[in-house]
């Protein structure tokens, strides 16, 4: 073996860097790469390709993310909702290109009641109550004996 062999040693003892982290982004160039070969849109594909995409996909997802967070904060939320990531989608030009064949859940805008304006729900009542009336309703309607004659 010679060389070559201490070479591969000193390879595998070294630790792996992901090609993540090796080109600076959060998303995961491996998967993307795995995702591009069994999904047979061409025959072969590039080194490059996956980190590209992957960059593409991490810059409309950051993008995304920022103007749903604007518009969380002026509906003063602390959360994003889905509601949210959809009025970014539809505020922003590219994104709504982007995103023009994509379905959309939930279209209509979301009635905010307000707690005031809502009628209160009324005591409801015991069925001994119920049957209580329905005999006192029942013994006013029945004519008595006395006034047939």
């Amino acid at each position: 073996g010679g060389p070559w062999r201490q070479l591969e040693r000193c390879r595998s003892v070294q630790s792996r860097v992901s090609r993540s982290s090796r080109t600076g982004l959060l998303f995961p160039v491996s998967h993307i790469d795995r995702l591009l070969c069994r999904g047979c849109f061409a025959k072969r594909i590039g080194a490059a390709a996956p980190i590209y995409l992957a960059a593409v996909l991490q810059c409309v997802t950051q993008h995304t993310v920022e103007v749903a967070g604007k518009i969380s904060k002026e509906n003063k939320k602390q959360c994003i909702s889905p509601r949210h990531l959809q009025l970014a989608a539809q505020s922003s030009p590219e994104l709504k290109q982007l995103l023009r064949g994509a379905p959309r859940h939930r279209g209509s805008t979301v009635p905010c009641s307000q707690p005031v304006a809502s009628p209160r729900n009324k005591k409801k009542k015991r069925k001994s109550e119920k049957r209580w009336l329905r005999q006192k309703a029942a013994a006013a309607h029945v004519p008595t004996p006395a006034s047939s004659k």
